[in-house]
C-alpha cells in the first residue's frame, strides 16, 4: 500500500474553492485525465473536458453556485473523503436555494479519480 502524500483535507477545501471561484483550470489542476464523475442518478461522465463541460452547463443555470463544507471525513488508506455540504444556489433574479447534500471523492497521484455528489435537487424546480 502507498502512503498517500496529499494532504487529503486540504485538497478538498481548495478543489471546492476553485470551483466555487469559477476558476478555469480548477479541473485540470486538481482531476486525473480519466476521472469520473457521477451526479445524483444521472449517468457518470469520464475525463477532464466532459466533467467539466457537465459541470458548466449545471452551474449555467445559475447566476452562482457555492459550498459550504460542513464536515470532512478523510480515510487515509483509501486516499477517500466524504465531505457534507450545503450548496448555494442563486437564480438570475438573485433568488437563493440552499441545499443540502454530500460528495464522496476518491484519490490517487495527488489527483481526483472519483467524484460523486449527492443533493436533493427537487427545491430547485
Amino acid at each position: 500500500m502507498t502512503q498517500a502524500t496529499t494532504n487529503l483535507d486540504s485538497a478538498v477545501r481548495a478543489f471546492y474553492a476553485d470551483l466555487d471561484a469559477n476558476d478555469p483550470d480548477a479541473f485540470d489542476r486538481h482531476l486525473a485525465p480519466d476521472a469520473v464523475f457521477a451526479f445524483n442518478d444521472v449517468d457518470p461522465v469520464t475525463g477532464v473536458q466532459q466533467i467539466s463541460d457537465f459541470v458548466g452547463a449545471w452551474k449555467g443555470s445559475f447566476k452562482s453556485v457555492t459550498h459550504d463544507l460542513s464536515g470532512i471525513a478523510v480515510d487515509p488508506g483509501q486516499e477517500r473523503v466524504g465531505v457534507e455540504i450545503v450548496v448555494a444556489y442563486v437564480f438570475p433574479d438573485d433568488r437563493e436555494v440552499r441545499v443540502k447534500g454530500c460528495s464522496f471523492l476518491d484519490f490517487s497521484a495527488d489527483r481526483i479519480t472519483g467524484w460523486r455528489v449527492y443533493v436533493d435537487t427537487t427545491r430547485l424546480s
